[in-house]
């Protein structure tokens, strides 16, 4: 892929368990990237609460997204979530990935997850293995 916006499309185009989900990304450029995710019965847990996955899932295009903002091919190696409190399936929840550090091979990187009043409900940090 020659330039961001090449691979932002082509996560956009061919992440197909994002579509199912309906993960939209709203922003993606320079080492960050904004998305989000309308919630509802199919992403609720047995507590009715939104599922471990979806939230994991919602973060992880996020830093996806992120990390491939910045015109180099990326993979995840590494991430660690930690889940701050609970959130009904409903309504929307966002997430957000930014850059905080590099080495020539790998990105490292804060994604915060969080509901429309902005209270997180998960906080990541994750590592990517950039593919020069």
């Amino acid at each position: 892929m020659s330039s961001e916006q090449d691979i932002v499309a082509l996560i956009r185009e061919k992440d197909t368990f994002a579509k199912k989900l309906g993960i939209e990304i709203l922003e993606a450029a320079e080492g960050h990237s904004h998305v989000t995710m309308e919630l509802g019965e199919d992403t609720a847990n047995a507590l009715g609460n939104a599922h471990g996955g979806v939230i994991f899932s919602l973060a992880d295009l996020a830093f996806a997204s992120a990390c491939n903002s910045e015109g180099i091919m990326s993979v995840g190696v590494e991430v660690s979530m930690q889940y701050m409190a609970p959130c009904p399936s409903s309504g929307r929840l966002d997430a957000r990935a930014e850059n905080i550090s590099n080495t020539k091979r790998l990105g490292f990187f804060r994604i915060e997850v969080f509901t429309p009043d902005e209270t997180i409900i998960a906080v990541c940090q994750a590592i990517a293995y950039r593919m020069l």
